[in-house]
């Protein structure tokens, strides 16, 4: 099984050095990640946010945006990372990928948990997605029960969440939504978790929440792109 993992980074040398001791803990091999360093903040010119983020007034989760004047430049380059990874995995062909971004940390061993939730999920949904791990919020859409830890999340908004992501900060997916993501994703209109919010139900996504979760968030998350 090929399982290719992402960071989105933001070429801050203090996060390469905890993201590295955050792999060690979670037995994830450096050799297996691959960094998505750009753009940078050097690289978003007028040219680029007219390319791939998109024009005027849109919805995002039902909000009115304006994502060429209301997205920050750390959210354009965080967005396009996401679409990147995505663009790679495609590329190459790999199975599996996992995409994370660089304010988070690990509890457990992630390497096996993901080759578990794989498992899982290809032995419950031959159909499925994404999954996300991340502590941010609680799943609550169904009973959890003992010995499983992937759920299905509904991709509709609700009074505590706009869909079927879990921020954007770790998740699962197969190739094969890989591409369905790829194909819809420019131009862009909010943050990489808002946005495919709407994209999942754009493309009837079947999502997955992990419970327990062994991705907590980071707290110290002040530097930007």
């Amino acid at each position: 099984m090929r399982i290719q993992y992402y960071l989105i980074h933001n070429n801050d040398i203090r996060r390469e050095e905890r993201m590295i001791e955050e792999f060690r803990k979670g037995n994830i091999k450096i050799d297996d990640v691959k960094w998505i360093l750009k753009p940078t903040r050097r690289e978003i010119t007028r040219d680029f946010i007219e390319k791939y983020v998109a024009r005027g007034i849109t919805k995002t989760c039902g909000i009115d945006t304006n994502a060429q004047t209301q997205l920050s430049v750390g959210g354009m380059i965080c967005t396009y990372k996401h679409y990147l990874a995505l663009e790679d995995m495609i590329n190459n062909n790999y199975e599996y990928g996992v995409i994370m971004e660089d304010n988070m940390r690990f509890e457990g061993d992630v390497s096996k948990r993901v080759e578990e939730y794989i498992e899982e999920l290809n032995n419950i949904d031959k159909d499925w997605d994404i999954l996300f791990d991340n502590e941010w919020l609680k799943y609550d859409e169904s009973e959890i029960k003992e010995g499983v830890n992937v759920y299905l999340k509904s991709n509709e908004i609700t009074d505590k969440c706009h869909g079927g992501t879990r921020l954007a900060q770790f998740y699962l997916l197969n190739i094969r939504c890989a591409k369905k993501l790829y194909d819809n994703y420019i131009p862009f209109n909010n943050a990489p978790d808002w946005y495919m919010n709407d994209l999942f139900r754009k493309l009837n996504i079947r999502s997955y929440w992990s419970e327990p979760s062994i991705v907590k968030i980071w707290k110290h998350t002040s530097t930007i792109y």
